[in-house]
């Protein structure tokens, strides 16, 4: 099975050093580091619609804030996303949007990792508010910073599944 491109989003606060992007396995992956605190939702979004556009990648993934505009982007794009312990509700700027139903009723594939002890967002939350519309592979312990970021791998492997299917 060929291996997907894969454009990542890191979260807030972090870049493409992210132990998230690494831990990938993959030799078709890309991220760009951005900073988000400087930069409003608008030109994030311009940002990444050209970095898409440019890239046509197989598969977004995004961790944490990065998870946020994984399923923003996957979204606008039409491509498949798999986002890890996701910010749904942005609150370090006024001008981000909560991600809403809007943004998750689709026939886009798009699956979650979250950890649920994760100690900055309540992925409890996240969890009753992803599962209605993706597939959500929920485990006990971790904290938001992922305790064990290889298993995106396992949701990479199932996502070519199911696009295969």
């Amino acid at each position: 099975m060929p291996q997907p491109k894969i454009l990542f989003f890191h979260g807030l606060d972090s870049s493409k050093e992210s132990t998230k992007f690494y831990a990938i396995d993959s030799d078709h992956k890309f991220c760009l580091s951005v900073d988000y605190r400087a930069l409003s939702f608008h030109s994030v979004y311009q940002f990444y619609q050209d970095l898409i556009e440019t890239l046509k990648p197989d598969l977004i993934i995004g961790h944490s804030l990065g998870g946020y505009w994984a399923l923003k982007m996957s979204f606008w794009s039409k491509t498949p996303a798999i986002v890890a312990n996701p910010s749904l509700a942005p609150s370090f700027r006024d001008d981000y949007p909560a991600i809403s139903e809007h943004d998750l009723e689709h026939d886009i594939l798009q699956l979650a990792y979250l950890e649920l002890d994760d100690e900055i967002l309540d992925m409890h939350a996240v969890q009753a508010q992803l599962e209605p519309y993706m597939q959500v592979a929920a485990v006990a312990g971790g904290h938001h910073r992922l305790a064990r970021p290889e298993n995106i791998n396992v949701l990479i492997k199932q996502m070519q599944l199911l696009q295969q299917a």
